[in-house]
């Protein structure tokens, strides 16, 4: 797989490295995942409520980079399958607060760990100032991307025909 890959991305601009990037690494989460019966959404949902705590349904949305449709049918799966439990935000009468039911801590643990060795494997071969070149470049994009999106947002609203 490396020679294909070396092949067909040697010429390749920023843009499709990343798509290419996006893609294996979702192949690979999916093929690591597979013993456990979760998607690479339910990992990193997972993953965030053991590092960061309980969460609401948007903050939790962004942070794993879904839209909140998608982490509300995501949750409820989890919530059925026992994973997740969510309950009424003390602190909010219209909020629900998710987070790991007790029986899925040992999972979620064991799931870090996977993550862990996941990142350690993906940047293996670069120094530590090659990934934090890499780092600031990828966020780089991402912030351009998202200003492009958003301009373009505003430039269809502008644009939009008064009925």
């Amino acid at each position: 797989m490396q020679d294909r890959v070396s092949i067909s991305l040697s010429d390749a601009n920023p843009g499709t490295l990343a798509a290419a990037v996006r893609r294996v690494l979702k192949q690979v989460v999916w093929a690591r995942l597979a013993p456990y019966g979760l998607s690479p959404q339910q990992f990193w949902v997972m993953l965030v409520l053991l590092e960061q705590g309980p969460s609401s349904l948007h903050p939790l949305a962004q942070q794993v980079w879904m839209d909140d449709p998608t982490a509300s049918r995501v949750v409820k799966a989890m919530v059925k399958r026992g994973l997740l439990t969510a309950k009424p935000d003390p602190r909010h009468g219209r909020r629900i607060l998710i987070e790991l039911a007790p029986g899925a801590l040992a999972l979620a643990h064991e799931l870090r760990d996977l993550a862990t060795e996941i990142r350690e494997s993906m940047t293996a071969g670069l120094t530590p100032e090659e990934q934090r070149v890499l780092t600031h470049s990828l966020r780089t994009m991402v912030g351009n991307l998202e200003a492009m999106y958003a301009a373009t947002v505003a430039q269809s609203t502008d644009q939009a025909p008064v009925p």
